[in-house]
């Protein structure tokens, strides 16, 4: 199976062999098990953006996507901000993955 990947302005999102990688600039590299991957574009206020959060969660019954942020055991943000409109592009992706790890979405 092909890697599932995902680019957003200079983040570079992929998928590989039961392995989410998340690469970002100045270098900035993320790994964990699908199994243990949790990620949130958690808004604070309705029409601002909102910060992109990626992570390792403690229990895997967890949701993949729109993860309780309590959920996480660590999270990553690459000081990554996501306009509303641009939130659904990020939920499709990560939907695929769920789908893929046998895992829900929110």
């Amino acid at each position: 199976m092909e890697p599932i990947t995902f680019d957003y302005e200079y983040l570079h999102l992929r998928v590989d062999r039961g392995v989410f990688e998340q690469f970002g600039h100045h270098g900035s590299e993320f790994r964990v098990p699908l199994q243990r991957l949790g990620a949130l574009v958690h808004f604070k206020k309705p029409d601002r953006p909102g910060k992109l959060l990626i992570g390792a969660v403690r229990d895997p019954n967890a949701a993949l996507y729109g993860t309780d942020q309590s959920a996480f055991g660590y999270t990553t943000s690459p000081s990554f901000l996501v306009p509303p409109g641009d939130e659904p592009l990020f939920r499709v992706y990560f939907t695929e993955v769920a789908a893929l790890a046998d895992r829900r979405v929110v």
